[in-house]
């Protein structure tokens, strides 16, 4: 599972950029670009990105997978 891809795959189905996922999160920019980049990321985290997307936990997961 790749929660970086499935962040950059969910924002582009979106037509959404790290910027305004950020601000649908209130949180910053460079907040954003640390989670793509990031090898490990909370669940509370997983949970809040999958509500902004208005996805599913395990659809938004699912968009990671190899």
């Amino acid at each position: 599972m790749n929660v970086g891809k499935s962040i950059k795959v969910a924002m582009a189905m979106r037509d959404m950029n790290p910027s305004l996922l950020a601000e649908k999160m209130g949180v910053s920019r460079q907040y954003v670009s640390n989670l793509i980049h990031s090898k490990q990321i909370g669940i509370g985290t997983i949970s809040k990105l999958s509500d902004v997307l208005n996805m599913k936990v395990s659809d938004f997961l699912a968009l990671g997978e190899d």
